[in-house]
């Protein structure tokens, strides 16, 4: 399904501060001319991320345009590493560099959205991307506690829509088992993010609603 027409809409509703609404078109404008699979996948987790932190009582606004934004670092990236194809390591290496890539990009123009698109593959085991040491050292606890939680949600409804949506082995080898073995996406996640099992059980049927 096609979810662009729902987010412009929300892009015009949240009207968000400091120009980020005409840096989300900017992005998705550009996703369209060869990075069409990304574009479609930050629309999903952009609506998915913003109903988990209605669901519960976080900032909507936040949540929303990191989830349109965490990708942004792909755009420096061959297009043809995200077209369903199993990458070898190589090539893993190279997508890997996308999370920092999107702190770089955005961080002198939206900081908050910059952190929590360098910090959403992160905040699991084996993780990648910046650390918490990017924050900036006058920011307030509870400043910091937003971007982590904000970024939490993008995490963990990236990990739902990539597993929805691709057939591709997932490279951090938790899902290799096979057969009866095999996890199903709850067990991945709960092993993945065993202190936001609340969150998980928010998102899964959530994510339902954009398939």
């Amino acid at each position: 399904m096609n979810y662009s027409k729902r987010v412009d809409f929300k892009i015009k509703a949240y009207n968000p501060k400091g120009d980020l609404a005409h840096t989300a078109r900017l992005f998705l404008a550009m996703s369209s001319v060869n990075h069409i699979s990304t574009k479609d996948h930050v629309e999903r987790v952009a609506l998915l991320a913003e109903a988990v932190a209605r669901a519960l009582r976080k900032d909507l606004k936040a949540a929303f345009f990191a989830g349109l934004l965490h990708d942004v670092g792909k755009l420096i990236l061959p297009a043809d590493l995200f077209d369903g194809h199993n990458v070898d390591a190589v090539e893993y290496q190279h997508i890997r560099t996308h999370a920092l890539a999107g702190y770089k990009a955005l961080k002198k123009l939206h900081l908050f959205t910059a952190l929590c698109a360098g910090l959403h593959h992160n905040l699991y085991k084996a993780g990648y991307g910046i650390v918490t040491e990017a924050f900036p050292k006058e920011w307030s606890p509870a400043t910091i506690k937003k971007v982590l939680e904000i970024s939490t949600i993008i995490s963990v409804c990236d990990f739902i829509d990539a597993f929805t949506h691709r057939k591709t082995e997932i490279k951090d080898g938790s899902d290799s088992a096979t057969g009866q073995d095999k996890p199903d996406l709850k067990s991945m996640l709960y092993t993945k993010y065993p202190d936001d099992k609340e969150m998980i059980d928010v998102a899964i049927p959530l994510s339902k609603n954009f398939q």
